[in-house]
């Protein structure tokens, strides 16, 4: 039906304590514990080339080192999404309205920590106008590259191009 679902929600809610939709939610598990575990249906998506990963707002204090949720760490994106598991498809933020990020973050921060931290997507920022404001005032002040925001059009764009041939 055209329709593209992600592999969600990365890094996983397998042993996750909270909840995202109301607010602070986190696991306390080791990279090594999510390799094992958690990241496996992830790796099998990568390797089957899925098109998009929706990452969830769960903070990883023993990878990441802080309480920041994985859609807005560099660490958990870059790093290790991209760099160390090697995916190089889309990817999607799950709601940015959920407590985990709205209750901690403005509209505006929320979406520039997401495209720093390698988010392609933004889904449903709790003010549209302040998340999109954000974004190109980081662009315009060089806080985000140029590049990086084309890299991630770039992407979305071969996927829609795949959905075309289809």
């Amino acid at each position: 039906a055209g329709v593209y679902a992600p592999f969600k929600h990365l890094p996983g809610h397998g042993a996750t304590e909270g909840d995202t939709h109301e607010g602070y939610a986190f696991t306390s598990k080791t990279l090594d514990d999510l390799l094992t575990c958690e990241l496996i249906p992830f790796e099998r998506g990568i390797q089957e080339e899925t098109d998009f990963i929706m990452a969830g707002h769960i903070s990883l204090p023993n990878i990441i080192g802080d309480d920041t949720p994985a859609s807005l760490s560099y660490k958990m994106l870059s790093e290790i999404l991209r760099d160390q598991m090697d995916y190089n498809g889309i990817i999607i933020t799950d709601a940015m309205n959920m407590g985990a990020i709205s209750q901690t973050y403005t509209a505006s921060d929320a979406a520039v920590k997401a495209i720093q931290a390698g988010v392609d997507i933004i889904l449903m920022p709790d003010d549209f106008t302040a998340a999109y404001q954000g974004i190109l005032d980081a662009v315009d002040n060089h806080i985000i590259p140029e590049d990086k925001i084309n890299d991630s059009v770039s992407r979305i764009l071969k996927v829609k191009l795949t959905m075309l041939e289809k």
